[in-house]
């Protein structure tokens, strides 16, 4: 989700669209009630979360190598995220909750959820839930809930800038080493598949691996999407899907994103609607659903929510995210803060 400083020149935009569309599609099975499409044993909402996770990683990774301040690392991060977390917060709750509420207007304004549901301004905690919100839904009374992932990607931030200030950036190898080492306490003896935090960071921090050796694999990517495939070949002869996974999926997302392929090297012409799609996707769907009724058909329903999706994201992206955004700039240009935690800013 973060768009970090690459080039536009790249497929990263197209990726991350693709996946918050699939994870809108595979949501709009969930919210009326149907199973959710699966590929690698997994619904296609979890693989396009894979996805985020290892682009975050790459490209977070490579804003840090390019300034390494700490501060303003955690700034920048800050302005990908909240800006956009806070406004669809701020509207779900006092636009779209009391419309659909069934609640009055003085029920609704005094009920404790609303202020609990405003905990998601501090992006380290998710609620989902409004007073009266979509009593009739099929997942009544959730409002947003594709946000869960948003304080796992946080925590991942704030992983790689303890790694950052450690050093261990520069050095490479303890970064490979101590990705693999997990992996292997994780899925060889500790696997949890409920513990998306440890999932989704192995992902990140793949990302992240891939960044640092970008120079070893970037002018053959045939080279590492083949040792990338071996390795996961021989993972899955010996039934571990899932830690082969971890080996193919940042590989392709990476390789893929990294190419500059005609025609859908330009889908962020018009801005990068990913994070957009994401988070408003949810709460459209819902409104929706309490509109026309889940018996309504299934593809019109998609087709309906997607389009008020894309409107919704690109106001986002073009009113909020993007303007936030600029401010990065002016952090990188204008301040120059002191040694953080042991991380000094280059040159």
């Amino acid at each position: 989700m973060d768009t970090g400083e690459q080039s536009r020149r790249n497929n990263f935009d197209f990726l991350r669209i693709l996946a918050s569309f699939l994870v809108l599609v595979s949501h709009q099975y969930a919210l009326n009630g149907l199973p959710e499409p699966a590929i690698f044993q997994m619904s296609i909402g979890t693989f396009a979360v894979l996805i985020f996770f290892s682009i975050s990683g790459f490209l977070v990774s490579q804003s840090w190598r390019q300034d390494p301040d700490g501060l303003r690392f955690l700034l920048k991060r800050f302005l990908r995220i909240w800006p956009g977390l806070a406004v669809v917060t701020l509207i779900a709750a006092f636009i779209l909750g009391p419309i659909v509420s069934t609640l009055d207007a003085q029920a609704y304004f005094s009920h404790p959820d609303l202020r609990d549901f405003l905990r998601n301004l501090k992006i380290t905690t998710i609620r989902y839930v409004l007073p009266g919100v979509f009593e009739n839904n099929m997942h009544l009374r959730a409002v947003n809930g594709s946000l869960w992932t948003i304080p796992l990607e946080v925590r991942c931030y704030f992983a790689l800038l303890v790694v950052g200030c450690l050093g261990l950036m520069k050095r490479r190898w303890p970064v490979a080493l101590g990705t693999i080492l997990f992996s292997i306490y994780y899925f060889g003896f500790r696997h949890d598949p409920l513990n998306y935090q440890h999932h989704f960071a192995l992902y990140f921090f793949a990302g992240v691996c891939l960044d640092l050796y970008r120079r070893t694999w970037e002018a053959r990517p045939a080279y590492l999407l083949g040792a990338a495939g071996a390795v996961s070949l021989a993972l899955h002869l010996v039934s571990a899907d899932r830690t082969a996974l971890l080996f193919l999926i940042p590989a392709l997302a990476v390789t893929i994103g990294t190419r500059a392929t005609p025609i859908i090297n330009r889908f962020g012409k018009y801005g990068d609607i990913s994070y957009g799609v994401y988070i408003y996707a949810f709460p459209v769907q819902q409104t929706v659903l309490w509109m026309i009724g889940k018996d309504f058909p299934f593809a019109t329903g998609l087709m309906i929510a997607a389009a008020v999706t894309i409107a919704c994201a690109l106001l986002s992206w073009h009113l909020v995210e993007h303007p936030a955004l600029r401010l990065k700039t002016y952090l990188s240009a204008r301040i120059a803060w002191p040694r953080l935690f042991g991380c000094y800013p280059r040159g």
